[in-house]
Order: C-alpha cells, then sequence, then structure tokens
C-alpha cells in the first residue's frame, strides 16, 4: 500500500510539474515601434505585417497569452517613445485599461522597430553632408540607449529589435544603412537586446519592396522579417 501510495503522489507531482511548465511558457507579447510594427504595407494599407505573423505562430503552439499590438504608432520616432514610457501611456484592449508600464513588466516577448522615422528625414535633405550623417546617427544612438534602459527597467524578459533595410533603389546610403545597424547593434548588446538583421534579406529580394513612392515592405516581405524574429523566438523561449 505504502509503494503505492508513493507511485501514486509521483505521478500527481509529474503532472503538476507538467502543468505549472505549461503555464510558464504562456508568453504576453508585446508589440512597440513605428510603422513597421503597425503593418504598413508597400500600398499605404495595413497588412498582415510581422507582428501578427508572430502572434499566429505563438497562438498556433497554444503559447499565446496576450497579443498587445496597441502602443505601437505610425511615425512615432525614439523620442516619442521614451516620452511614452515617462507618462505611462494608456490604451484600451477589449475594454480594459492597460498602461505601457505595466505591459513592460507582464511581456516574456516584447518586439520593437523605432528609429525610420528619425533618420529618414535626415536622408531626405540634398543639403545634409556624410559626416553630418554619421553624426546624426551617433546622436540616434544617445537616444536609443535612454530609450532601452528605460525598457529595461520595467522588462526582464526578451526584447528583439528589429534592425534596419535600405528603402531606396536610387539614393546611395547603404554606408549609412550599415552604420545605423552597427551603431544600434552595438547599444542593443549592452542592454541584453536581441537584434535581428534583415538588411541582407531586402538587398537579395528588392521585390519585397515593390513600390518607389513607399519605403514599406510587401507582404512578402514582412514574412521574411516575421521568420527571422521568429528564429529568435524558437531559440530563446522554447530551446532555453
Amino acid at each position: 500500500m505504502i509503494k503505492k501510495g508513493l507511485i501514486g503522489g509521483a505521478v500527481l507531482l509529474l503532472i503538476f510539474l507538467i502543468y505549472l511548465s505549461t503555464m510558464d511558457r504562456k508568453v504576453y507579447y508585446l508589440v512597440l515601434g513605428d510603422s513597421l510594427a503597425t503593418s504598413e504595407g508597400a500600398d499605404g494599407l495595413k497588412v498582415r505585417g510581422y507582428t501578427d505573423i508572430v502572434a499566429e505562430n505563438l497562438e498556433k503552439r497554444d503559447v499565446l497569452e496576450e497579443y498587445i499590438k496597441g502602443f505601437a504608432e505610425d511615425g512615432m520616432k525614439v523620442p516619442d517613445l521614451i516620452d511614452d514610457i515617462e507618462d505611462n501611456r494608456e490604451i484600451e484592449v477589449n475594454g480594459k485599461t492597460i498602461r505601457i508600464k505595466n505591459a513592460l513588466v507582464k511581456a516574456d516577448l516584447v518586439t520593437l522597430s523605432i528609429g525610420a522615422n528619425d533618420i529618414l528625414e535626415k536622408l531626405d535633405s540634398e543639403y545634409i553632408s556624410d559626416n553630418d550623417v554619421y553624426n546624426y546617427i551617433d546622436e540616434m544612438t544617445d537616444d536609443l540607449e535612454e530609450l532601452l534602459k528605460l525598457i529595461r527597467e520595467y522588462s526582464k524578459e526578451d526584447i528583439i529589435m528589429v534592425g534596419y533595410y535600405n528603402p531606396f533603389k536610387d539614393i546611395d546610403v547603404q554606408k549609412f544603412i550599415d552604420y545605423l545597424n552597427k551603431r544600434y547593434k552595438e547599444v542593443s548588446n549592452v542592454y541584453d537586446i536581441i537584434y535581428v538583421e534583415i538588411d541582407d534579406v531586402f538587398e537579395k529580394h528588392p521585390e519585397y519592396l515593390p513600390n518607389e513612392n513607399n519605403i514599406h515592405p510587401s507582404s512578402e516581405g514582412y514574412e521574411a522579417i516575421a521568420e527571422l524574429v521568429m528564429k529568435k523566438v524558437n531559440k530563446n523561449l522554447f530551446e532555453t
């Protein structure tokens, strides 16, 4: 009787541990950033973006707890997101009020796309020198460091930052994009942020940017970004 009781207890303990493990794998997914995060397409309309695809993958695995996308905004710059966090911006999701600081604390996964609007306004000027652009990228990196430090005050889990691609086919800005990725990757590493390089994908597949009057990717481009992000998600959330 004692032996059977021990076996039964061990089985119950195993079931309980499996249950706890399953509970722990539920993912609260928070999206932050600009129009790349909000899924603006090459025609200016919203499409199924990389954040949506990541959420769908988590849903299929039955591990998605929440998918919070409302803090991302078209046109957002790094200082804008800093202000949102400092002001503890709130949004309504399914009738509930959610504040950004609380969402950061709860998030098991954060994806961040930010900085494109900051740099594009500089690249658009024909009167700016190369040295001016490099100096401005360094200034942007200081802003990013302030942002990532602030985010890390609240979010202790996995943060993935999506890098930059060259949206211009007829303007020689690749050297600036390369430097921007280099600097942003450096500061991301300081704060244990996972940086996802996407520039090579768009360089190899120019068809992912079909509209010369719009810098946003096609649906296929977003799928390519999502694939790279999911590799990091799988490695960091499910293989550790």
